[in-house]
């Protein structure tokens, strides 16, 4: 098993482990740093691929819980950088998570 945090760490923000096991690759939370506005907001993708195909390199994404430092960086790793593939979360969270993130889009661009 291999463990990689691209976020977080030892700071409070960008959540983002990935976890490889036989063969598998997925990566759980996607959040980000409120406290930036600079690359460091989001996690180190960069880590993952160079040449943007997360798709063929990340198995699965799971998504622990709706706070943004766990699922911020969603549309961000979806839109801008072309991930295409499952995502997985609760239900609860699942019906929580466009909610915060379409508050928060709003709160940044107002």
């Amino acid at each position: 098993m291999k463990v990689v945090p691209l976020g977080a760490g030892q700071d409070v923000g960008r959540s983002c482990v990935l976890v490889t096991l036989g063969g598998k690759t997925v990566m759980f939370d996607c959040g980000m740093h409120m406290g930036y506005n600079d690359e460091r907001r989001f996690p180190d993708f960069n880590y993952i691929t160079t040449t943007g195909d997360f798709t063929s390199r990340i198995d699965a994404v799971v998504i622990t819980h709706f706070h943004l430092d766990h699922c911020g960086a969603l549309p961000h790793f979806t839109e801008q950088r072309g991930y295409h593939g499952p995502i997985y979360m609760t239900p609860p969270t699942k019906a929580i998570c466009p909610i915060l993130l379409e508050d928060y889009r709003k709160i940044t661009v107002e």
